[in-house]
């Protein structure tokens, strides 16, 4: 899955300075005067080899910090901007790179044993709760606060801040073929019914109405996914936590409503084959009416002149302006509370978010802080997107980011099951509730 860029916060490290000063009488000094005077020369000295000595152990300090950031998928700037904000604040650095999935383990075994490194990314949400639990993570908002840099609303926790973003969300969206809709007299669909209405029409036309490359199945798992928030965009972590059940209304709901598209014809043809490029290319081809995907697709239609971006419809109770599957407003770098250099920890993590995010605003990406930095361009549909962006109040995180591959993998090919229509809707959410709490 294409990952797309984004930014955060920067934070200047402020040094203090001792003056003593000696007292004078009518410029002649006492015996008595003369002797403090030496004193204070003494303490002076003292004191100024002891602030050498502080502000070489400042010098000395190296940070460990564990991350899954892969530049091939993703921005160069988020592995290179540590070295960038540790070299301006007088700090080493010691960053370790993992693939995803072996990060997800290696940072759960490292918090049972209580050898968390300095700094670490969370995934937010619910995946962040053992940590939380565990008394790991270091409270942000006081550093975030002193340091005057401003969270877009949608980035502000509203009680403790535990990470700072390493980009903006990454969300669910609606791409759409403008010629094919104009040609079907339709607006792009902004709810269930206008979503059957299009089903409908393109089945009549002999076109897809809705891509999906289920080949490798995620598209499918991030389709059910998205109906399920769009039910009620706490029902994932509802039932993750223990106070709910995946066999809820709003999961048997979705699962229907899948299946009803999957009864209607509604995915192109030969859908359970294909890949993301593939469906990318009917999009722009016309073959296919809409695209639901993440917003990693932007960089691959932003400069399509007959294609548009919108939100996912609303198919449920939820506002779909409001609310969105994707990363997680809380995800990002976090500090060990354990660390033994926690407050240079702090400082390092808040730099190096503001730096990252200005080097990925530079670059047209959309900013989670408030920046003076101007992106050098910014497409029409990168700038709605962004307008979108900004609105969320509520963003439930890909369940597969959450879980481990030992659930995972099996839930998505539950999923591929659901999607080929091998499994009802009852079933379906009866199997996706022993797979995810067994």
């Amino acid at each position: 899955m294409k990952k797309r860029k984004s930014v955060v916060a920067y934070l200047v490290a402020m040094c203090m300075a001792a003056s003593l000063g000696g007292c004078g009488n009518g410029g002649k000094a006492t015996e008595s005067q003369g002797g403090s005077t030496a004193a204070q020369s003494e303490a002076k000295t003292s004191e100024s080899k002891e602030t050498d000595a502080g502000a070489q152990q400042e010098q000395d300090v190296e940070l460990s910090i564990l991350v899954m950031f892969d530049p091939q998928t993703g921005s160069h700037w988020k592995l290179d901007t540590f070295e960038e904000a540790a070299e301006a604040l007088g700090y080493k650095v010691n960053v370790e790179r993992v693939d995803d999935e072996t990060y997800k383990t290696k940072i759960r075994v490292m918090l049972q044993a209580n050898e968390l490194p300095d700094l670490f990314y969370t995934w937010g949400g619910s995946y962040s709760e053992p940590f939380i639990a565990a008394e790991a993570l270091y409270p942000l908002d006081a550093q975030l606060e002193a340091s005057g840099y401003k969270l877009y609303d949608t980035y502000k926790e509203k009680e403790v801040t535990y990470a700072v973003p390493t980009n903006a969300l990454e969300t669910y969206c609606m791409f759409y073929n403008k010629d094919v809709l104009s040609e079907l007299g339709l607006d792009p669909p902004t709810d269930w019914d206008e979503l059957l209405e299009l089903v409908e029409a393109c089945n009549e036309k002999g076109i897809g109405a809705i891509g999906l490359g289920n080949k490798d199945r995620w598209e499918g798992d991030l389709f059910y996914n998205m109906m399920v928030v769009r039910e009620d965009a706490d029902a994932f972590a509802n039932a993750v936590q223990g106070g709910g059940s995946f066999t809820d209304e709003a999961f048997l709901t979705a699962a229907e409503k899948v299946e009803t598209l999957v009864s209607m014809n509604a995915f192109q043809n030969g859908y359970m084959q294909a890949s993301q490029p593939e469906c990318a290319e009917l999009l722009k081809a016309g073959k296919i009416a809409i695209y639901p995907t993440g917003s990693w697709e932007l960089a691959v239609f932003e400069e399509e002149g007959n294609i548009g971006c919108s939100v996912f419809p609303k198919t449920g109770a939820e506002d779909p302006y409001l609310s969105c599957c994707g990363n997680a407003s809380d995800a990002g770098m976090a500090v060990n509370a354990n660390s033994a250099n926690v407050d240079a920890a702090v400082m390092l993590a808040v730099e190096y978010s503001k730096r990252l995010n200005d080097h990925l605003v530079a670059e047209g990406e959309p900013a989670y802080f408030e920046t003076d930095v101007k992106p050098n361009e910014q497409s029409e549909m990168m700038s709605t997107y962004v307008e979108n962006l900004q609105k969320m109040q509520k963003s439930q995180l890909w369940w597969f980011t959450y879980l481990d591959t030992s659930i995972g993998e099996p839930m998505r090919d539950l999923s591929h099951q659901q999607f080929a229509g091998q499994v009802d809707a009852q079933s379906f959410v009866d199997q996706l509730q022993s797979i995810i709490k067994q």
